[in-house]
């Protein structure tokens, strides 16, 4: 290579407009190896988990999926909202890793849906802001005086759905998780 093609590469990279690395790496991030095989067969699987996924991967909201061993009672995931940072809204969900493959899969996706909600909402800052729009938008499924818990229909319907589409695929065994 010539010095001048050297140059222009160089001169080129660098007028490149510059994008973080949130820009470009995924929206959704598995953190449990095991959570994230559970994803990717979701994925793979149901034709609604898909369309989910691509459409919070469209919006302005980083989504970190954690397995969780000690949830409360009678809650199978919840999503929390952690903060906004110029407008990329962080939002964290915890899933309960002791439930069946399949519940953990329908129980994602029923929390990404929640994400959905918040990442198509640029209006949506705060933990005051998001319970704002769940009192709109859904209805209170708890209040236990210290923290609200609320729900849409569209997560249930979105969550009844992906648990039928799993059902409907043949039993499968892979090296740690039965489906």
């Amino acid at each position: 290579m010539t010095h001048r093609v050297v140059l222009t590469l160089v001169l080129f990279t660098l007028a490149a407009p510059h994008r973080s690395y949130a820009q470009h790496s995924p929206r959704i991030r598995v953190l449990d190896p095991t959570l994230k095989e559970l994803f990717d067969h979701g994925v793979g699987q149901s034709a609604t988990f898909r369309a989910l996924v691509e459409k919070v991967e469209a919006t302005p909201v980083l989504v970190f999926v954690e397995a969780d061993i000690r949830m409360p009672a009678r809650i199978g995931a919840r999503l929390s909202f952690v903060t906004s940072v110029n407008g990329l809204r962080y939002v964290r969900v915890h899933v309960d890793c002791t439930l069946s493959p399949r519940r953990q899969i329908a129980l994602l996706a029923h929390e990404l849906q929640h994400a959905l909600e918040i990442g198509e909402r640029t209006d949506i800052l705060d933990v005051e802001d998001m319970e704002s729009l769940y009192e709109n938008i859904g209805f209170e499924s708890l209040d236990n005086g210290s923290h609200k818990s609320f729900e849409t229909e569209a997560a249930l319907t979105v969550q009844r759905t992906v648990d039928d589409e799993m059902g409907m695929r043949p039993l499968r065994t892979t090296g740690t998780v039965t489906y």
